[in-house]
């Protein structure tokens, strides 16, 4: 009986002690306020959409480091042209786009910044050659227009000519023929590709040299090593060599013979075997 008693007194003290809890947030309720947070999330969203559409637009910053004075004031002016929208929104593939569209640009690079706006950062085609009189050629091949008329026609760069779509051919045997042709002490001047695909190639000692596109460039590696040996002694008498021969050139020499006090230059052409 004592330990009956016991018993319904501990029950007693748990129910006392873990009281049941019957409150429940009605439906309704839960209900509005899911409606109220996601209400606050879309006038959040309709709010930033709207601060970003009525947004100043923002500022392009060219960036001035490795640009001359008239590379940096033909990139600035075509940027003031540029219709942007704000900070985050505006388009910043199309400012590359129409930076490298540039002529003279070779490398771009568009960023957002917090302080200058939009920077634009471009980077110029170096020139290593004329192309023709109105052009210039960068070492890749590249024949563009520079942003100053008066970085045209550099009398310390070669000439090349011919199609500008062979202009990286053109490039490849200006060079090629230079690193041959160095031991002796020559450089290329002039080097013309012709519709043909014949090569006229001119020294900065007056050497002229003709070839056409068949073993090109064994015949001209041959004829440097002729004249660095075998014609060594007679380089400054020859006036041109024709390497259109499969067998052997011609020479085309300089001899001065005395002529009523006077020395006149006569021209005559021998064939010799390659």
């Amino acid at each position: 009986m004592a330990q009956t008693v016991n018993d319904v007194a501990d029950l007693m003290s748990d129910k006392t002690r873990h009281p049941k809890s019957n409150f429940q947030v009605p439906t309704a309720v839960r209900y509005f306020f899911t409606v109220l947070v996601l209400g606050l999330l879309v006038l959040i969203l309709i709010m930033g959409a709207k601060a970003l559409r009525d947004a100043p637009p923002a500022a392009i910053h060219v960036n001035h480091q490795g640009l001359t004075v008239t590379e940096y004031r033909a990139l600035q002016h075509v940027m003031n042209q540029q219709k942007v929208s704000s900070f985050f929104t505006s388009d910043l593939q199309a400012l590359r786009d129409i930076t490298t569209s540039l002529a003279w640009v070779d490398q771009v690079s568009i960023s957002r910044d917090w302080q200058r706006g939009i920077v634009v950062t471009a980077l110029p085609k170096q020139a290593v050659a004329n192309f023709g009189t109105e052009r210039l050629v960068d070492a890749k091949g590249n024949v563009f227009v520079p942003a100053d008329s008066r970085d045209l026609t550099q009398e310390q760069f070669a000439t090349l000519q011919g199609d500008m779509t062979q202009a990286p051919v053109i490039m490849q045997q200006l060079q090629q023929v230079n690193d041959w042709y160095a031991p002796l002490g020559l450089q290329v001047e002039d080097i013309i590709l012709s519709p043909r695909m014949t090569w006229l190639i001119r020294f900065d000692n007056g050497l002229r040299i003709i070839v056409d596109n068949e073993n090109t460039a064994q015949k001209l590696l041959n004829l440097s090593q002729l004249l660095g040996n075998q014609l060594n002694n007679r380089r400054d008498e020859i006036q041109s060599v024709d390497l259109r021969y499969k067998n052997g050139f011609t020479i085309a020499w300089n001899i001065a013979t005395p002529q009523d006090s006077t020395t006149k230059n006569e021209t005559l052409t021998t064939e010799t075997p390659l």
